[in-house]
Formats: structure tokens, sequence, C-alpha cells
């Protein structure tokens, strides 16, 4: 595991998208309830949850419980296949009404035109982030877009992150991941990269220092800021 500090030679910067990029218009505690009654109709007891499991905690319970009760994989696979559509629906809805936060895209601009690398990791489905380009221009500010169905596991775990570091040609220093929730924070210190947070979602700066943070920002603004004072 890498020390995080601040990173040696920052080349890229790679971004969740709901409430970093986009404002948060996710149903995400509809999201969180259904994931949980999805699984308890299957059989899986409701003790076992928690109240502040989230859809990827409740997912990762949920897998351990079936398989270790014997469930076959391939029973698991379609389980869970069942509930990422479950997921896409709310997010299709979402996806109707995704907005940038304002000047997010400029600032992603001024990054790339500074010479940085741009990418976006989200847990958002590939069918919904289809949807969003087709309204939002994602694809030609960022270098990479991947989602959840790219990611070998979702956030938290460090999966996706070190794919979208490996594929942009940069080390673990030489990257950070921003981003406005727990998880986020969560899957930068398993994957041993900086984590600056944003409070332009769910989440207080507390929180996000809390997470891993090393640094908050109220807005990407502090980010430009930052990023480009690293270069003196």
């Amino acid at each position: 595991m890498l020390s995080i500090g601040r990173p040696l030679m920052l080349k890229a910067l790679v971004f969740d998208m709901d409430g970093t990029i986009t404002h948060l218009t996710l149903p995400l505690e509809a999201m969180r309830r259904d994931t949980k009654e999805f699984y308890i109709s299957k059989g899986l007891p409701p003790e076992i949850f928690e109240p502040a499991d989230g859809i990827s905690s409740s997912t990762g319970k949920a897998r351990k419980y079936f398989l270790n009760g014997g469930t076959s994989l391939e029973k698991w696979d379609a389980m869970e296949a069942e509930m990422d559509t479950i997921l896409s629906q709310h997010e299709g809805f979402a996806a109707a009404n995704a907005t940038p936060i304002e000047g997010s895209l400029d600032i992603v601009r001024k990054l790339r035109d500074a010479g940085f690398k741009t990418a976006i990791l989200t847990n958002n489905g590939r069918p919904a982030l289809d949807k969003i380009m087709k309204q939002i221009p994602l694809q030609e500010n960022f270098d990479l877009i991947q989602t959840r169905h790219e990611s070998p596991k979702p956030k938290p775990f460090p999966d996706g992150l070190l794919k979208v570091t490996s594929e942009l040609g940069v080390g673990r220093s030489e990257v950070v991941y921003i981003g406005d929730a727990l998880i986020d924070g969560t899957a930068a210190t398993r994957a041993g990269i900086e984590f600056w947070g944003v409070t332009t979602g769910e989440t207080t700066a507390d929180a996000l220092h809390d997470a891993g943070a090393s640094k908050v920002f109220s807005s990407l603004e502090g980010v430009l800021e930052e990023t480009l004072s690293l270069r003196g």
C-alpha cells in the first residue's frame, strides 16, 4: 500500500460523476431500499443489514450469505443481474434530468489544456451513462469514462479505480480521485490513491475527511487551483 499524501508528480485526475461533475439526481435512498428489499425477497434475513448499508455493502453481504449457503455462482450471477436491472431503471429515470454542475466542464477543459489527463469513474451503469452523454458533452472532455459495467468490481472496491489508472498509463502516485461520497474515499484508500473530496453532493466536509480525503473543496474550482499550484 502506498502512503497517501501529495502526489509526487500529478499527471491525471479521475472524477466521480453524480454530485461531482453532474448534479446529484439519483434517488439514492430509494435505490438503497430497493437493494435491501430485493435480497430479502430472495431469502436473505433482514437482520443481516444495518441502516448504514448502501448498495455496494448490501450486495456484498448478500453475496456472502447466498454463496456460503450453497447458492451456485451461476444463480448468484443471475440474481445480481436482476438487481442490476432494478438499479438501471432508477438510473435511467435520473439520467433524463441530468445536468452538469455549473462550471464543472469548463474546469475539466482547463485541466486538460494544462496537460492533465482526465477520466470519470462512476457506479452508474452504461445505459444511463450513454443517455446522459446525449445531453451533456462528457465524451469530449474526458480521456476515459468507466461505469460499473466496465469495472471488475464497483466502488467501494478499488478494482475499477486501479483499472482506470492503468488505462490512463499513470502510476498511483501520479493521480488523484475526486468525489463527493464516502465510497469514493474508501475506493481510493484501498487503491493507494490520494482522495480529494468535494461538498457538491451528499456528504459533508467532516465526513469526507473521515473517509480519507487529504483535501476537501466546496467546488471543483478549488480542485483546479490546487492542481495548478502543484506545478508551482
